[in-house]
């Protein structure tokens, strides 16, 4: 791609100039792409390298990944103007002009240029990762190779949705049993710090002797009030590297992903998420003509449970060593009896990609299962642990000034 500063004699019978990107390395070529709609150059000149460094800088803007759902209606809408006999340029010129992201119209605008060059359109894509993940490039090359572009642009989109779905059903599904003891921690300690003084109050004018357990319960009370700021630092501090070391640390994240892969109610979560996630990539990648052992690959860098992804590890030597597939899945333990005897059936009836997106179908309702009971699932646990809170205040706390009442009153 190089630049080139322009002035020409539009169509309309304006004069327009700047500087534009092109993936021509002639002159001419670049005359020959500007009055392609009926403008008349006056001058064209391409820039040397240091300017055109200079201004690929001053240009410079960091780039959001586009997310699922994006990605999925712009996919979906570039096959229906495909199948509406649109041609792939224009197609792609319409999405850029239609779409208020101006990042994203900005990139779209360069892809074409790339593909106007003579590049392919999954070659062109690679060139932009934060729009065309792996697997999407993939479909989009078997599609070309097909001659079925409109078909497996709609598969992407269809797949794009499913996973967008299957991780928001995941999100929820924790979501919600975190905010329950995330309010349950804030209740506790607002009740250490703001009413717990005022009944220690009443104690001390009574000046009597207090049961061990309410002792206990006053100096916890008295520690929180006196380093409410530094309990509060220090949460805020412990939150924020817990999300950082996640972000940036792969043995931390996998500790972390163990760790809930462990605990009963996020165990049910985190496994129906990632073998909806697995059966649905491994289907989707088979189904346009992927080779097991890249589908494997691409498998292990698309899943984001790094417990499971080392699992897709164990699975890929034992393909490599040339074991079967269910062979392979049945010797990792942490892949249930069922999805094995299902990959056993469609590895030997010949429907392994069928057979996949059945597990995942029956493993995203299982999580769509999960996020519409989960108040009922994690409902004793709360019943266990606020019983416990208030059988500790009533026993620390309103006993005690039972007592004191009953013996004011006796006198």
């Amino acid at each position: 791609m190089d630049y080139y500063r322009y002035k020409l004699i539009e169509a309309s019978g304006e004069i327009s100039s700047g500087i534009i990107k092109l993936p021509y390395k002639e002159v001419m070529s670049a005359i020959s792409h500007l009055e392609r709609d009926g403008s008349t150059t006056i001058f064209v000149k391409k820039l040397g390298r240091v300017f055109s460094f200079l201004f690929e800088l001053s240009r410079f803007r960091f780039r959001k990944k586009v997310s699922r759902a994006f990605q999925a209606e712009f996919l979906n809408n570039l096959s229906i103007m495909l199948r509406s006999g649109m041609t792939l340029i224009t197609a792609l010129e319409e999405s850029a002009a239609s779409s208020e992201n101006k990042d994203f119209e900005e990139d779209i605008k360069d892809l074409i240029l790339h593909i106007q060059g003579g590049a392919r359109f999954s070659e062109a894509a690679e060139n932009y990762h934060y729009i065309f993940s792996r697997t999407v490039i993939h479909l989009i090359r078997m599609g070309e190779e097909t001659g079925k572009l409109d078909h497996t642009l709609k598969d992407a989109s269809e797949h794009l949705k499913r996973i967008q779905g299957i991780l928001s059903d995941t999100k929820q599904a924790l979501l919600y049993p975190s905010f329950v003891f995330t309010a349950m921690l804030g209740g506790m300690l607002f009740w250490f710090y703001y009413v717990v003084p005022k009944i220690v109050g009443l104690f001390r004018e009574m000046d009597v002797a207090l049961p061990s357990l309410t002792v206990i319960i006053l100096k916890v009370s008295e520690f929180i009030q006196a380093h409410i700021l530094h309990i509060l630092l220090g949460t805020a501090v412990l939150v924020l590297a817990i999300i950082l070391g996640y972000r940036g640390n792969q043995r931390f994240r996998k500790g972390v992903h163990g760790l809930l892969l462990k605990i009963p109610v996020s165990k049910s979560i985190m496994s129906a998420s990632a073998l909806a996630f697995i059966t649905e990539y491994f289907s989707l990648l088979l189904n346009v003509g992927i080779d097991i052992m890249q589908s494997m690959g691409i498998l292990q860098d698309s899943i984001k449970n790094e417990v499971y992804k080392e699992k897709l590890e164990a699975v890929s030597s034992g393909l490599s060593r040339g074991e079967g597939i269910a062979d392979s899945f049945s010797k990792v333990p942490i892949f249930p009896s069922f999805v094995v005897r299902m990959i056993n059936v469609g590895e030997q009836s010949g429907n392994l990609p069928e057979q996949l997106a059945y597990i995942a179908e029956d493993y995203r309702n299982r999580l769509s299962v999960l996020v519409a009971t989960m108040g009922k699932l994690i409902e004793p646990i709360v019943l266990v642990i606020a019983g416990t809170m208030f059988a500790i205040m009533v026993g620390g706390l309103f006993l005690p000034i039972y007592d004191l009442v009953s013996k004011v009153s006796g006198r």
